[in-house]
């Protein structure tokens, strides 16, 4: 026999599983994208640092497979 409030019992457990299913996949996410802003960061950072020591121009002709 089950008790009337059983349903709603079963309901509520769902949902709390449903809940933290979603919390454990943004957690995820975050991580994820705090490793990539990481990278990206690091990235821009040497780029950066090539661009001041090389030149603008000399770094475009390289990316187009010119150069000297």
């Amino acid at each position: 026999m089950r008790w009337p409030w059983s349903r709603d019992v079963d309901a509520a457990q769902a949902e709390a599983r449903a809940a933290a299913e979603e919390h454990a996949y943004a957690v995820d996410r975050r991580i994820e994208t705090e490793r990539k802003s990481t990278t990206e960061s690091r990235v821009a950072r040497v780029v950066r640092a090539e661009l001041e020591r090389n030149g603008y121009t000399e770094l475009l002709q390289q990316a187009w497979g010119g150069g000297r």
